[in-house]
């Protein structure tokens, strides 16, 4: 009967009854999606275990980063302290395993290599002592776990990059955000792009697009619209990976370009670190404004969604970098028999 329909009904009318399928489709999943996401992200007031974590893990990665710094600058993230000082103690009431977890463990970890930095320098950190319960700070001052802080890297530890096995430069690799003031070349990148072009997509339309920025005062600026490199000098390059909604055919693949960006940002994360470059991804999750700002800049057009950013340079002789360290993978991991 379908058949014997079709062949009086003009095909436009078929294409126009999918594409409003498709549209309430979109606008339902979406809906959905919103609607889960307002639910459980994490927010300021949040008392769930797994918000509290996340905005533990994002205060324990700032520390990292101020005390990684090459021009260290004491009696920094003094709002910081006094986050986690609040976050730790809220954690500490969702149960008495709280003091166990990772996520704890590495915060105070985090909070005594800061005691232990200033320390070294006579630093006086009345300041931070008044921020915290005796239990807390007893646990600070006293840990001996070790799964925050900074490590020191040297140049030479890369020059075998394009001999490692895989999991040696899997392993290796760390978010780099000082380098030397060699410029980086075209040449250079575009070696770690072609790499990357082996990274799957969705039935092989490779939806990806790489801007290589290498002019100091344009990679400036994007990063000022960007707002979260701040603290750190101008890199030698700086590439956006964004995502052609052009290659995506229905409302099930509305995720699918980042999915599908941060495939390959991960593949080129990984060579650039094998042709012995240093980069450290930064988020483009923009505001209107910030898009508009950086579209124009780049003359990026309207069917492409920014994914993120690698800023990139040389190693320089020594880099100190956030040990950053990850969760066990059982963890993170549920086996289905």
């Amino acid at each position: 009967m379908k058949q014997i329909i079709k062949k009086f009904i003009p095909v436009i009318v078929f294409e126009w009854r999918a594409n409003i399928r498709d549209w309430r489709g979109l606008m339902s999943d979406t809906a959905t999606q919103r609607s889960r996401f307002a639910k459980y992200h994490s927010r300021p007031n949040s008392t769930g275990r797994g918000q509290i974590e996340t905005q533990i893990m994002f205060h324990t990665h700032q520390i990292e980063k101020g005390l990684s710094h090459e021009n260290f600058r004491p009696g920094f993230g003094k709002g910081v302290l006094k986050a986690m000082a609040t976050l730790l103690t809220r954690l500490q009431q969702t149960g008495d395993d709280a003091a166990n977890t990772f996520v704890y463990q590495q915060a105070i970890s985090a909070l005594h290599e800061y005691v232990k930095r200033h320390h070294d320098i006579d630093y006086d950190l009345t300041y931070m002592r008044n921020m915290f319960p005796d239990d807390l700070w007893n646990a600070i001052c006293n840990t001996d776990v070790k799964l925050a802080g900074v490590l020191t890297l040297g140049r030479t530890d890369k020059v075998n990059n394009r001999h490692v096995d895989f999991k040696t430069l899997a392993e290796c690799r760390y978010a780099i955000r000082e380098y030397t003031d060699q410029p980086v070349t075209k040449e250079e990148l575009d070696e770690a792009v072609d790499i990357s072009m082996k990274t799957p997509s969705v039935c092989n339309r490779q939806a990806t697009r790489i801007y290589e920025i290498l002019n100091p005062q344009t990679i400036q600026t994007l990063l000022d619209i960007q707002g979260g490199y701040r603290g750190y000098p101008t890199p030698p390059a700086l590439v956006l990976v964004t995502s052609d909604i052009r290659a995506f055919m229905n409302h099930m693949e509305r995720n699918e370009p980042f999915v599908d960006g941060g495939l390959f940002s991960m593949s080129l994360l990984y060579a650039l670190e094998y042709v012995g470059l240093a980069a450290c991804p930064l988020n483009a999750m923009f505001s209107r404004k910030q898009d508009e700002q950086t579209r124009k800049i780049l003359n990026i057009p309207d069917y492409e969604l920014p994914v993120m950013y690698i800023a990139i340079g040389h190693y320089p002789e020594h880099a100190r970098v956030c040990q950053s360290q990850r969760y066990p993978a059982q963890y993170i991991t549920t086996t289905i028999d």
